[in-house]
């Protein structure tokens, strides 16, 4: 190459250098589901003048340790080309919902309700068979009621909220508590009784005990738990009420412990003598 030999180190070093901060900026890109266009391609650029520099500066020596010498590189950047596809497919796998299709015996043996249940879980997003399955008969549990209270016409009779939540399949899980309110409202005016006056959020217990549950849930499921702003805004209470907050944490912890801890086996009585 007509370099010296600290001229020559340098430029291999340089080149080298170069690589490796695109291999690591495009190895940051991967991890975060990018694909990382750019810095692969400058990977692949630096590389391939590495090699070629390689095989210049290898000529006086033998085919066998040009090809070595130059191939190195293409060797280097094969296999960091490989580390970012495998990288890229677990970040994809990791966002993937996990979960399972109805069982081949269930399509054996019921086809139609397979079929039912598989595209309940593409419309409302559930991962899991069984999930779509309990969500479904919860909504028809609701329906029921409503149908029973209201009559054949209960969409027309209840909040839009409801009826489309309900007819859509959208957050199934909160309508058993909407219908029992929109249910006990409506006995309460066929009677003619007056409803007790709402309470705000942060003084009704119901309230109160939702958010207790919904608290230990997250501590028992090992999932985040949320702040104290983020339970205050869950609920409709004022975010500036930090002490209905703690009071709702510390009363999740315990329920959580309690239902963690295995209950103690009764002491037996001593025999009579």
């Amino acid at each position: 190459m007509g370099l010296g030999p600290v001229l020559s180190v340098a430029v291999f070093l340089s080149i080298d250098g170069v690589a490796g901060f695109f291999a690591h900026t495009a190895y940051r890109w991967v991890q975060v589901g990018g694909k990382a266009l750019f810095p692969r391609t400058m990977v692949i650029l630096t590389i391939t003048g590495s090699a070629w520099f390689q095989w210049i500066h290898a000529a006086d020596l033998a085919l066998a340790a040009q090809v070595a010498r130059a191939g190195m590189p293409l060797i280097a950047a094969l296999l960091l080309e490989t580390l970012l596809v495998s990288r890229r497919a677990a970040w994809k796998q990791a966002q993937t919902n996990s979960g399972s299709s109805a069982p081949r015996a269930r399509w054996m043996w019921d086809p139609i309700g397979s079929a039912g249940i598989t595209r309940r879980m593409q419309l409302w997003a559930v991962p899991d068979w069984e999930d779509a399955l309990e969500l479904h008969m919860i909504r028809l549990e609701a329906i029921r009621r409503l149908r029973r209270e209201f009559g054949p016409f209960w969409s027309r009779k209840v909040p839009a909220h409801i009826a489309v939540r309900l007819q859509k399949g959208f957050r199934v899980q909160e309508a058993p508590d909407m219908v029992d309110t929109i249910i006990t409202e409506h006995q309460a005016r066929k009677g003619g009784t007056e409803l007790p006056p709402e309470l705000p959020p942060a003084r009704d217990p119901r309230v109160f005990n939702k958010a207790v549950e919904y608290y230990a849930q997250a501590v028992l499921g090992t999932r985040e738990l949320p702040s104290e702003r983020g339970s205050c805004e869950a609920f409709d209470v004022p975010t500036t009420n930090r002490r209905w907050a703690e009071q709702v944490m510390k009363a999740a912890e315990a329920r959580a412990d309690e239902r963690s801890t295995p209950a103690s086996p009764p002491a037996l009585s001593p025999l009579p003598a």
